[in-house]
């Protein structure tokens, strides 16, 4: 089935948010799992509201466990076969259904959990639809970029701006994603190209704190 992993990456995110609980912290500033859940369920369901003061509202009203619970099943649930989130799953999903679940097991204490190396198939499943998505990512990137999955495929997502050169991410495809999502500060990846560059990047896409 070509919708598989958003399948699979919902049901690990809907498992960590009942682990974590409404009051949990995520990665997102400022959002709480009751947060994410609400933006999740809206999202799908109620698209006009993820903003403003029907976010508000519908985040309020998630606010407590029972609560909470049944908006977690209500995301879990296989959407209907009508709906894009099924039959456009991976193309609308895939890459925010992995951000969001580690937006929740890095923020709290899953996180060694998090960081097992993921199946080579969802791997593969995700750099297909990073490849796709990351020109409109990294359009902000103010020097040129180039994502390198380690000992595989690589490609140029922006071409470098005048005055300024390029600089190449590497780690796995998906670490990678991570770092488009603007999470690069917790992400295993290596940042590689001239000092003026790299910095220049990491103003709008944060980098990992150094190694060693």
């Amino acid at each position: 089935m070509s919708n598989s992993w958003n399948a699979t990456e919902r049901a690990r995110l809907a498992q960590a948010l009942a682990l974590a609980g409404p009051g949990a912290p995520t990665l997102c500033e400022g959002w709480s799992a009751a947060h994410l859940a609400t933006h999740l369920v809206l999202r799908e369901h109620k698209p006009w509201a993820v903003f403003g003061a029907p976010f508000e509202r519908a985040v309020a009203g998630a606010t407590e466990r029972p609560a909470f619970d049944a908006l977690v099943t209500s995301f879990a649930r296989t959407p209907a076969a009508w709906s894009p989130a099924r039959w456009a799953g991976e193309q609308m999903n895939l890459l925010e259904y992995h951000v969001h679940l580690q937006d929740v097991v890095r923020a709290g204490p899953q996180d060694g959990a998090a960081r097992a190396v993921p199946e080579q198939a969802l791997e593969r499943a995700l750099w297909a639809q990073l490849r796709y998505f990351a020109r409109l990512l990294y359009r902000p990137a103010p020097v040129g970029v180039v994502l390198a999955v380690t000992d595989g495929p690589r490609t140029v997502v922006r071409k470098p701006r005048s005055g300024s050169g390029s600089v190449v991410i590497s780690g796995q495809a998906s670490e990678l994603a991570l770092h488009a999502f603007g999470r690069g500060a917790v992400a295993d990846v290596t940042v590689e190209g001239l000092p003026e560059d790299v910095a220049a990047l990491a103003v709008r896409f944060p980098a990992p704190a150094p190694r060693g």
